[in-house]
């Protein structure tokens, strides 16, 4: 319409400044109804309750989405209201909430019951103009562990003094070498701090030598599996017991996306995808006792993982994970834009 009036005016010097100076504001506003920014921290949580609730209703009405919004279940694509959306019966008490309002992202760990069975939900929304455009989601299926997952740990929430803050590009950067690291073998390659703590689907998996469990340990079933030679890596640190090869499994990384990057209090989450070529039958400990690795990686398959790290002092001092298992090799995690990754020389 704008331009239209526009060419009918030309003859006129005014009507052409005018439509000029009507056609800027309308470019401006088009801007700023698309800047994801426009939904702060508050706004994100709220839409982030909102699915949450939508989903418990087992009602996807309720929810705002753009025309091509795209949704996804344990890296399918499929119709907003179908799997969880059907079976979901409550939430758990705990809650890990994730902002990036400069992307327009915000993203959840949460504990929740599917037809009654514990497990783990991941929700990541983007929210551009106040409508939903992409919605994924990991579900951990059949998971006791949630229903004995740690509190929320108040060191994620605290912000960091500008003056220590690694900017976006460097906490990607820091959340690769993580990957790298647990490929390759090599813990030197992330900047893990002295205190590091790391959650995996609501278990301990993870602790610097002076760092406390947040929950009491379980007792084991058995001491000569590889759950028991994680227990015999506890305490090292992070980079240590990655190189012990406890987890030399993992053979490759790959398809990482970083939706989320919180520079204020210097989290990046990611959603990539780990490798297990099916080679590594076994790890010897330092303690000098030789354990077979897990059943389910010894084929070739992949886990869909979701991760967040809390850096400090341009550190990564706290990790948490929720992510699926035992899924076909190279599956990948269903959405494009992922970086190429890198795999271990076998």
């Amino acid at each position: 319409m704008i331009a239209r009036r526009c060419k009918l005016g030309r003859a006129r010097g005014a009507m052409l400044a005018l439509c000029t100076l009507l056609a800027a504001l309308a470019a401006s506003a088009q801007a700023f109804a698309a800047d994801p920014a426009q939904c702060d921290e508050a706004c994100l949580k709220t839409v982030m309750d909102g699915y949450l609730q939508a989903l418990q209703a087992h009602d996807p009405s309720r929810l705002k989405v753009a025309p091509r919004v795209r949704f996804t279940e344990n890296g399918v694509a499929i119709a907003l209201g179908e799997a969880l959306w059907v079976t979901f019966s409550d939430l758990g008490p705990y809650r890990h909430d994730f902002f990036d309002p400069a992307n327009g992202g915000v993203a959840s760990y949460v504990t929740m019951r599917e037809n009654g069975t514990p497990g783990y939900l991941m929700v990541r929304l983007k929210v551009i103009a106040g409508q939903l455009s992409e919605i994924e989601t990991v579900v951990v299926r059949d998971a006791p562990a949630s229903l004995t997952q740690p509190a929320f740990e108040p060191v994620w929430d605290q912000v960091e003094p500008v003056a220590k803050r690694l900017t976006r590009e460097q906490l990607i950067a820091g959340a690769i070498g993580y990957m790298r690291a647990v490929a390759l073998e090599k813990g030197e390659l992330a900047p893990f701090g002295e205190s590091c703590v790391r959650l995996e689907n609501g278990m301990v998996m993870a602790l610097g030598p002076h760092d406390k469990p947040p929950v009491p340990l379980q007792p084991l079933a058995r001491d000569d599996d590889w759950a028991a030679a994680v227990r015999a890596s506890l305490g090292m640190g992070c980079a240590q017991q990655l190189n012990t090869g406890v987890y030399a499994f993992i053979t490759a990384y790959d398809n990482a996306r970083f939706p989320i990057i919180d520079v204020e209090r210097q989290i990046i989450f990611a959603v990539f995808d780990f490798r297990r070529r099916g080679t590594v039958k076994t790890v010897t400990m330092p303690n000098g006792r030789t354990y077979p690795m897990m059943p389910s990686t010894q084929w070739p398959n992949e886990v869909l993982n979701t991760e967040a790290w809390k850096f400090r002092d341009g550190k990564i001092t706290r990790v948490e994970a929720v992510f699926l298992g035992n899924r076909p090799y190279k599956q990948g995690t269903g959405w494009p834009g992922g970086r190429k990754g890198e795999k271990r020389p076998m």
